[in-house]
């Protein structure tokens, strides 16, 4: 097995969480989760591959290029009232998004909020899950 950090190659990279955010209409969020600031998964696979009983196949490219984020905040960060208020307004044609998890860079100017975190109380404040469908996602490696 070969080792990757090594003399030859150096350190593969270092992550620095100060590097990561994420904006909605252009206001940056703030007071996000304990360990979890948000995740980015797209919503359909690039190709996709059809094969019959005797092995003929066929496969089919996808142009979708929408995505879902999760964004985790804490229950009394005040980014909690901004998103409230986008997903009240249900503006025509959503709001844009652009974000970055130290890694990737990812922007979309049509996203939409699917729907409002649950909430509760507890022996401490709590987080609030948002999940945020985007639509034509401009991706960008950052390293």
């Amino acid at each position: 097995m070969a080792t990757h950090n090594n003399v030859q190659t150096g350190v593969m990279g270092t992550y620095d969480a100060n590097n990561a955010y994420f904006m909605a209409d252009g206001k940056t969020a703030y007071g996000y989760g304990a360990t979890t600031l948000f995740t980015f998964t797209y919503d359909n696979e690039m190709v996709s591959v059809q094969q019959d009983a005797q092995g003929t196949a066929v496969s089919s490219y996808n142009n979708k290029t929408g995505g879902t984020f999760t964004l985790t905040i804490n229950q009394m960060s005040p980014f909690n009232k901004v998103l409230d208020e986008l997903a009240d307004e249900r503006r025509a044609g959503g709001f844009p998004i652009d974000a970055c998890d130290g890694a990737r860079h990812y922007t979309g100017a049509h996203a939409y909020i699917a729907k409002k975190p649950d909430g509760g109380a507890a022996n401490e404040a709590g987080e609030r899950t948002w999940t945020i469908h985007a639509l034509n996602i401009v991706e960008n490696s950052v390293l």
